[in-house]
């Protein structure tokens, strides 16, 4: 099993050790949903809460929805600012309503505050790692239940290493095949961060440059 795959095993319940960098930047949609392509690049196409990947959802990401850092009852006039969004699960959205986050994740990696544990258990390391735990339901029953088993199922295949398992895992560990074309949209008041849009998965992928896994 080459080392691309082997450590996508080991870090797909991981969250990021380092605070999440915006790489880009459209302005002006009034309708949130018109954010949703961007937001799905720039969070890999998983949930910035609980990790899961559009990949592990049986509607992909018809799962996943719009989520406000700072909600909008605290400050309205951030309800259409990019930078102020992020990609969850409908579940973890639904669960965090209008809670406010207890630490900022652009300064703060949730690494810092949260991890899961073997058994699929979301364990606090801070107190900030407690309440957010607490606000989107991170523990809930078969949410811990689906990590279990999918972390079991990941190292199975990863120690059997057959070819059909390797494949298993390209499916599970790789990217969904509906990427977003963001070069061709075209924002009302532009890009701040046009540069962006190379390194966008679709984009790589175009260009032979996008992992098989992540």
């Amino acid at each position: 099993m080459n080392e691309s795959l082997r450590s996508a095993c080991e870090t797909a319940l991981r969250y990021p050790m380092t605070p999440h960098s915006r790489r880009h930047g459209p302005c002006g949609y009034t309708d949130d949903r018109a954010y949703k392509p961007w937001l799905r690049d720039e969070f890999s196409f998983r949930c910035v809460y609980c990790l899961s990947r559009e990949r592990w959802r049986p509607d992909g990401q018809e799962d996943f929805a719009v989520d406000h850092i700072t909600p909008q009852s605290a400050d309205p006039s951030l309800a259409h600012e990019y930078d102020n969004l992020s990609y969850a699960c409908c579940s973890c959205n639904r669960n965090r309503q209008d809670a406010v986050l207890p630490f900022d994740l652009s300064r703060e990696p949730i690494a810092q505050h949260v991890e899961f544990a073997p058994d699929g258990t979301a364990e606090a390391l801070s107190a900030e790692g407690r309440l957010l735990i607490r606000i989107c339901h991170l523990n809930r029953p078969l949410l811990v239940e689906f990590r279990r088993r999918l972390q079991s199922l990941l190292e199975l295949l990863a120690s059997r290493g057959t070819t059909d398992d390797e494949r298993l895992l390209r499916e599970l560990l790789g990217y969904p095949s509906d990427l977003p074309d963001l070069a061709s949209k075209r924002p009302p008041r532009g890009n701040t961060r046009p540069s962006g849009i190379a390194q966008s998965s679709f984009e790589q992928r175009r260009s032979g440059r996008l992992p098989e896994v992540y």
